[in-house]
């Protein structure tokens, strides 16, 4: 047997298999080796992908399992266990005193989900490709029940094993539909402070009134839990943005500001709170709670911090945005502006109407298109209040023209509206039919386009107020086809006139694969057969431009055509229009 500890482990002369102490002495890995495999612990090491690298038998029982199923597989995919959402501490003292923490534990193995005690029992330094090694302690002996509890006992709450399990299917729905989701660690400042002065059972009746609090400022749809160790875990699902998140956050710090009596001099506390977003800062609920926690080390007691600091540089310039947003809003004849873009006819070649597009004046910035501010309009529930505006100004603008006796009187003009202006109960109590009465008398020169999925989805509520406007002469579009899936024929029974082709199907056809035309082609035929005309947004290049004429398109627009003009460039354009290259038929 060779100095270096490697063999088959020494017998006793008398093959009773006792061990030699001096050969022992001499072999330290050897003797570690024989404590670790037969250790009444069941033990477990990682790699730094979480796979398994070694297991004593104490874990292969544990789980009713053999070696060769789990060497090389991710530990996730062997067992389940309600704790396994790390929940990280700012220092290895705080560490120290949640060594070992009670979790439930299931596999394919053992009949029924039990409990157990977990430790990381890592080394320093840990031998060549062991990232993490665990400890289980099987506490079968006395257990009241066989699955894991879905509430927290003392605040009432879901438990981490609830909290695990809704943010994994989040993130598979999230990751399915190209959204973003959030989570929000939530940390009890001065918490051990309460404890010495007051006691564990002051913290006991404090958890479950924290808990109410932050219940009662989150939507119904968040996902709050309990996380021990008086943290708190919350899950937001779509819409997710910088500002909701921050908002989320500063609703859940003022809640606080409210003493705790508990029949004492009253206590003040605050909370701490780290946010990470997926996909962003994490892929996977280990992850996302791994960043979620490295933003709380970074907040301040009574405050907030992302994991991602140029998300905090980047809220900071939305929010100013925002600030000059409102106060534009309030006074939109002096920030707005309303232009148009030609729409043209493939048939005889004609301009046959325009679109109604606005354009914001930034006092800094410039000229901003809607991409650039109308999602924010939307966040601050403001859409009714421009998209008004805008069919005020049309409006006047139509009746100027007409007055002035103008060939562009006899355009239609398009103006693409926001769903919320369907509603009935809007802010002033006129439907959107109400305020077209209102505003002018005869609109047979007007189209309302709406997005297509929100007709689709929603035809049944907005039936009978779409019906009413058809009577008053108004055409009404479908917009964005081509991008999210609608139901065609449950939109042709509505009043629709017209359906326009959104520009992601358009520039779609710049690629080389055959997709987007054979697309376009069916969507043109589909329409026609609903005797619906239809009208390709987005034209930016001659290519584009031969295909909507293969395919069957009725009209183009784009800025190949004619670019988003003022009221007073639009004549001179159309003045021009007969001596457009680019329209002529091949």
């Amino acid at each position: 047997m060779s100095d270096d500890g490697a063999g088959s482990p020494p017998q006793h002369p008398s093959g009773n298999g006792v061990k030699d102490d001096s050969i022992l002495d001499r072999h330290p890995a050897l003797l570690s080796r024989l404590v670790l495999e037969h250790a009444p612990m069941a033990l477990v090491a990682l790699d730094v992908h979480g796979k398994v690298t070694w297991a004593n038998p104490s874990f292969l029982a544990l789980l009713g399992s053999v070696k060769e199923r789990l060497i090389g597989k991710p530990l996730t995919d062997i067992m389940r266990m309600v704790s396994w959402l790390p929940v990280p501490y700012e220092s290895d003292a705080e560490l120290a005193t949640q060594q070992w923490q009670r979790i439930w534990l299931a596999s394919e193995g053992i009949e029924s989900s039990r409990m157990v005690l977990m430790s990381e029992m890592t080394p320093e330094p840990a031998p060549s490709g062991v990232a993490r090694m665990l400890a289980f302690v099987d506490l079968r002996a006395g257990q009241a029940g066989e699955f894991p509890p879905f509430s927290d006992p003392h605040t009432g709450l879901a438990s981490q094993w609830v909290f695990e399990d809704r943010l994994r299917h989040a993130i598979e729905r999230a990751d399915r539909h190209d959204q973003r989701l959030a989570v929000l660690l939530i940390r009890l400042d001065r918490a051990d402070d309460v404890r010495q002065v007051y006691g564990e059972p002051v913290m006991q009746a404090l958890l479950p009134q924290i808990s109410r609090r932050l219940t009662s400022t989150l939507r119904s749809e968040d996902s709050i839990a309990y996380l021990g160790g008086d943290r708190w875990g919350v899950l937001i699902e779509h819409p997710v943005s910088p500002e909701s998140l921050q908002s989320a956050a500063l609703r859940c710090l003022e809640a606080m500001e409210a003493p705790f009596t508990l029949g004492r001099p009253p206590l003040l506390l605050t909370l701490s709170i780290g946010i990470a977003m997926f996909p962003d800062n994490g892929s996977s609920p280990e992850q996302l709670m791994e960043s979620a926690g490295q933003a709380l080390v970074k907040a301040r007691p009574g405050g907030h911090a992302f994991f991602d600091q140029g998300l905090k540089r980047q809220l900071s310039q939305r929010m100013a945005l925002r600030h000059c947003l409102q106060e534009a809003l309030l006074c939109p004849d002096r920030h707005f502006d309303v232009v148009y873009q030609p729409q043209v006819d493939l048939e005889n070649g004609c301009c046959v109407g325009v679109e109604a597009l606005v354009r914001w004046r930034h006092p800094k910035q410039g000229v901003l298109q809607p991409d650039a501010f109308l999602p924010m309009v939307a966040e601050m529930a403001q859409m009714v209040r421009l998209d008004r505006w805008v069919i005020e100004q049309v409006i006047a603008q139509h009746q100027r023209w007409q007055s002035e006796g103008s060939p562009l009187a006899g355009l239609r003009i398009s103006i693409n509206l926001d769903a919320s202006l369907l509603e009935q109960a809007v802010f002033d109590g006129r439907p959107l039919d109400r305020f077209l009465r209102q505003s002018s008398g005869e609109l047979s020169w007007l189209s309302l386009e709406v997005d297509g999925k929100v007709l689709s989805e929603q035809a049944e509520v907005h039936g009978l107020l779409l019906r009413r406007l058809s009577r008053m002469g108004i055409r009404l579009a479908v917009d964005n086809l081509g991008g999210a899936p609608v139901d065609l024929i449950r939109l042709a029974m509505l009043p629709v006139s017209h359906g326009k082709i959104g520009r992601e199907l358009v520039h779609g056809l710049a690629d080389s694969s055959s997709f987007a035309r054979q697309a376009l082609s069916a969507l043109s035929q589909c329409l026609k057969a609903l005797q619906l005309e239809s009208v390709m947004v987005g034209v930016e290049t001659a290519e584009q431009l031969t295909a909507a004429r293969h395919k069957g398109v009725d009209q183009v627009q784009g800025n190949l055509l004619g670019p988003p003009m003022a009221a007073g460039e639009l004549a001179t354009w159309l003045g021009r229009y007969p001596d457009l290259q680019v329209l002529s038929k091949p």
